[in-house]
């Protein structure tokens, strides 16, 4: 028996969450599933693919919220959160969504099992993306030394 089924949602903060969704929605497809202002707060599910929901905050009339670091294992306790493309087009096009979005953080790393580029959400988030290549297991996976650059050009 299968007990958990995945990620239902990752929730952040955020001072505009209609700049932030309409990234999402030009980046992922996101489509606004949930949309409540309540208690101060306004909040959305915005989900991408079959099973997951990003779930941004904002509280209204509150305070600045802190920029957010771009170096990893400085960035809090959640440092990023990583989605995973279904296909290799899928990942092609997640890349040169970002790319026409400025947002791209370097190359696309090649780790022998997946490929995996990241970018940074207007907010600063950093998310990364993951095509797994099939039939590889995890134990084949480089070590970060031995990752290729991939061009996808």
């Amino acid at each position: 028996m299968r007990l958990v089924d995945g990620v239902h949602h990752v929730t952040f903060l955020t001072e505009d969450i209609e700049r932030l969704s309409a990234f999402y929605r030009r980046v992922l497809d996101a489509k606004t599933t949930l949309d409540l202002t309540e208690e101060g707060v306004r909040h959305v599910f915005l989900t991408i693919g079959p099973a997951t929901v990003l779930h941004p905050f904002q509280i209204l009339d509150g305070p600045v919220l802190p920029s957010a670091p771009g170096t990893m294992f400085q960035r809090g306790r959640v440092d990023h959160f990583a989605l995973s493309a279904p296909s290799e087009e899928a990942f092609r096009e997640i890349r040169r969504r970002v790319e026409t979005e400025g947002v791209a953080d370097g190359d696309v790393r090649d780790m022998r099992t997946m490929w995996i580029m990241g970018f940074y959400d207007p907010d600063g988030l950093y998310v990364e993306v993951v095509w797994r290549k099939p039939g590889l297991a995890d134990s084949e996976t480089l070590p970060r030394a031995e990752w290729e650059t991939v061009d996808l050009r």
